[in-house]
């Protein structure tokens, strides 16, 4: 089972960018991908969608922060997932792979300046971060079949030099019970990504890698990506 993660930083996807980033995804032939900051228009290239709320404020119609895709039909679809937590940056569902059915969980974690200096402004910096992560793990244990995170973390793991001590701490508290695959530098980075997958201990980690914001030297994204083929873990 092969699932990616990218934020396509909001590009328009029948432009070129957008069609470069999307033709690049499916290059990959992934059976589930979790893709930020993107819109409705993703192309379903015979697959499925589920997408998260419509986020308020100067966005256009059809943009999401996040939204899901998969080879087969979405079940079990929840656009919420809590209502405390910030919105429109959420969704879930279940949907059918060669491993049996799997709980996928696409989320894009505010940046740590998210309301602060834009939008409502009445936030401090790391607080709707944190906030997020704060109430993530109630949300996860709901779940009892195979589950996957995938999405914008917006946080490198580990910590880096210059990482907020206590969001790093957050997100170790939150994935107390998941491995973050994508951790550190990745094959084909030489940078630590963003954009996560993490797993729970029903499934196992196969070959991990990246690729790079920019690809043949056409600017896709402000994002490095991230990919991972899984197994289900055998039981000892």
């Amino acid at each position: 089972m092969r699932v990616l993660t990218w934020n396509l930083e909001r590009r328009k996807i029948h432009a070129p960018y957008g069609k470069l980033a999307t033709q690049h995804l499916f290059s990959y032939s992934p059976d589930i991908m979790a893709i930020t900051e993107t819109r409705v228009s993703f192309p379903l290239n015979e697959g499925h969608t589920v997408w998260a709320q419509r986020p308020k404020g100067h966005y256009d119609e059809d943009e999401r922060k996040v939204l899901l895709w998969s080879k087969t039909p979405w079940t079990q679809i929840d656009e919420i997932g809590d209502a405390d937590l910030p919105e429109a940056r959420f969704i879930s569902g279940v949907t059918k792979t060669n491993l049996g059915e799997v709980r996928v969980v696409g989320i894009c974690i505010p940046y740590h300046m998210a309301n602060v200096v834009h939008g409502t402004k009445d936030k401090k910096a790391w607080e709707q971060h944190i906030r997020f992560l704060d109430l993530l793990p109630s949300i996860l244990k709901r779940y009892n079949r195979p589950v996957i995170i995938a999405g914008d973390y917006n946080q490198r793991y580990p910590r880096v030099r210059y990482g907020n001590r206590l969001a790093a701490l957050k997100m170790e508290q939150a994935f107390t019970d998941y491995d973050i695959v994508t951790k550190g530098v990745i094959e084909g980075m030489s940078r630590q990504a963003i954009d996560h997958i993490a797993i729970d201990k029903k499934l196992r980690a196969g070959l991990i890698w990246g690729w790079p914001n920019v690809v043949d030297e056409a600017r896709l994204s402000d994002h490095d990506g991230s990919g991972c083929d899984f197994s289900l873990q055998r039981a000892v």
